[in-house]
């Protein structure tokens, strides 16, 4: 047999590399258009942020990508879009896929999530020191049935306090006229998202939870796409997914860039607000890498039960499909990116 020469050997060597390349998507092969990809979120929280970025930033265009982000109102919305074709990937949609899915929807799944817990904290007068001396007060929520209503009911019964009975609770409206509620005396406490908190914060009111910080799983920010598309259109899945991971870490270690992107979208000016806010979700919200977990997906189960007994007893790993974020994770991409 013939020895195979030094010189054939590096260019074996150099072809494997730009193969790897490729699959990691460091390199497009030349003339290759972008692919048109419809992206849309419920409204401007800081919780999109990596989207935003990676639109802002060019990683989409990096990625070969070319993308229209959508704002629609709701998640409910969105969900509709995307039954009707009108979108192929909706941010921030988790209840809405699994209550999609419940009502015999079954090509939809949540596909990955940047954010795994939820985005809030619960705020009281000074006088108030602890959870336990909201009992008999007041506490107001946005309305009634929605995330921050349920993420404050499964909270406070985790505190030994029965929501209703021991805390009462009342729908606002508005996050914008919780403080003001508070300032009033309305009411005595609230449930408080970004940037509305730092506000709290800012006036003097206490701080006596962050739901963030309890450990509880909840896919707060999931990526929700059809099952066909998941598998139909791969290549261009993990494009996103990667251009996701790339702009989280320009997030990261971009800190200026990623509070002017931040101000853009939620139209805030307030430097000392932005700045709290970029630090609260991009050191302590953002994982490096969009993975789903059955985890995840639990709470927003027992979040639907509430209104559709099929959500009980269901299996949340038919909710979710891992394999797309699982294999940019396998690649070696993120691993790679964050040794720079």
């Amino acid at each position: 047999m013939e020895q195979e020469t030094i010189g054939q050997r590096r260019a074996r060597t150099a072809l494997a590399i730009v193969v790897a390349l490729i699959a990691f998507g460091a390199i497009r092969i030349a003339g290759a258009a972008p692919a048109s990809l419809r992206v849309a979120y419920p409204a401007p929280t800081a919780s999109f942020l990596p989207l935003w970025a990676a639109h802002d930033a060019g990683f989409f265009k990096k990625n070969n990508l070319s993308v229209e982000l959508i704002q629609v109102g709701s998640s409910t919305r969105g969900m509709a879009a995307m039954l009707a074709n009108q979108i192929d990937v909706l941010a921030g949609g988790g209840t809405g896929s699994v209550v999609a899915q419940l009502q015999g929807y079954s090509d939809v799944a949540i596909f990955g999530t940047n954010v795994h817990t939820w985005v809030f904290s619960i705020y009281a007068v000074p006088s108030i020191k602890d959870i336990a001396q909201l009992r008999g007060k007041k506490m107001a929520v946005t309305r009634f049935g929605g995330t921050m209503d349920f993420a404050t009911r499964h909270f406070l019964k985790g505190q030994g306090l029965e929501p209703g009975k021991d805390v009462v609770l009342i729908q606002i409206g508005s996050s914008a006229d919780i403080v003001p509620a508070m300032a009033n005396g309305v009411v005595e406490s609230g449930v408080m998202s970004v940037p509305y908190l730092f506000l709290a914060r800012r006036l003097g009111l206490r701080e006596l939870a962050d739901l963030s910080q309890t450990g509880i799983r909840y896919a707060q920010a999931a990526l929700v796409a059809k099952r066909s598309f998941l598998k139909d259109k791969g290549d261009i899945v993990g494009q996103f997914i990667r251009a996701m991971v790339e702009a989280t870490h320009y997030l990261k270690t971009r800190p200026a860039d990623g509070m002017r992107i931040l101000g853009r979208y939620t139209r805030t000016d307030d430097s000392e607000i932005l700045k709290q806010a970029y630090d609260y979700h991009v050191h302590k919200l953002l994982s490096p890498a969009p993975e789903i977990r059955s985890e995840d997906v639990k709470l927003l189960l027992e979040e639907a039960a509430l209104t559709n007994p099929k959500a009980k007893g269901a299996n949340p790993q038919d909710f979710i499909d891992e394999r797309p974020v699982r294999e940019v994770v396998r690649s070696g991409f993120i691993d790679q990116l964050y040794r720079k």
